[in-house]
């Protein structure tokens, strides 16, 4: 079962909204390392617990997006290792979705 299947069956618990000006724009520098699907500042993540490569803990049902906080839960504070594609569904290490810029020589 997909993320974005849940996130549209389950009633969170408590929705953090931190949009910015222009929220169609793709957040800079960050991209879905399996698919290269870049997330908007309107994208969001629910704190679920539920088909995750996550070790299991108490999910809160937060709904936020997850670049704001580097991925950390602004309900629990639990800190995600993995994130989720909302395009592809596919999993990948949170840290792998930020790309890296070359030092300037």
């Amino acid at each position: 079962m997909s993320l974005q299947l849940l996130k549209e069956r389950e009633v969170p618990e408590q929705i953090v909204d931190e949009r910015s000006e222009d929220e169609d724009e793709a957040l800079q520098g960050i991209r879905c390392p399996r698919c290269s699907w870049r997330p908007s500042a309107s994208s969001r993540w629910t704190c679920l617990w539920l088909d995750t490569p996550e070790p299991y803990f108490d999910a809160c049902g937060t709904v936020w997006n997850t670049f704001t906080t580097r991925g950390r839960c602004p309900g629990c504070s639990h800190q995600w290792v993995y994130t989720s594609c909302l395009r592809c569904d596919q999993w990948s290490l949170h840290n792998d979705w930020y790309e890296r810029t070359p030092r300037p020589q």
